[in-house]
């Protein structure tokens, strides 16, 4: 009979979580290149530009997510979450930076609110598919 090897549980492994938000920035960047070009190179109607730029936005998070939780292999829901925070906060910085942009309260809690949810989701499946 083999035993399971037991895994030493960690709170947050912070390299998983940097980790997995890169991959959610590389996700971002890659994804909307490629949708860039599907817009100029199709006739897609730019009026779908807001909900595709939010549905990879999210994806992005979930993706980014999963790929933490996989990597710690443990506490995945504290795992998405970090990486949903961490891709919120340096989106916010850089929009800042770059753009000078200027975000309304109720905006800044809906977003953090649905990124959390998208970061805790990936973070359980990312767990929950890695046994």
């Amino acid at each position: 009979m083999v035993l399971k090897e037991e895994r030493t549980v960690r709170t947050l492994s912070f390299s998983s979580v940097v980790k997995g938000a890169l991959a959610a920035l590389a996700i971002t960047v890659l994804g909307s290149a490629a949708t860039g070009a599907v817009y100029q190179l199709t006739g897609v109607a730019e009026s779908t530009l807001p909900a595709t730029a939010t549905a990879l936005y999210y994806f992005s998070i979930v993706a980014g997510s999963f790929i933490a939780a996989r990597d710690a292999g443990a506490r995945g829901l504290l795992h998405g979450v970090a990486v949903a925070l961490l891709f919120l906060l340096a989106g916010w910085f850089i929009a800042g930076l770059l753009f000078d942009a200027k975000v309304a309260p109720g905006s800044w809690l809906l977003k953090g609110g649905l990124s959390g949810v998208a970061g805790a989701v990936g973070g359980v499946l990312g767990v929950g598919l890695s046994r």
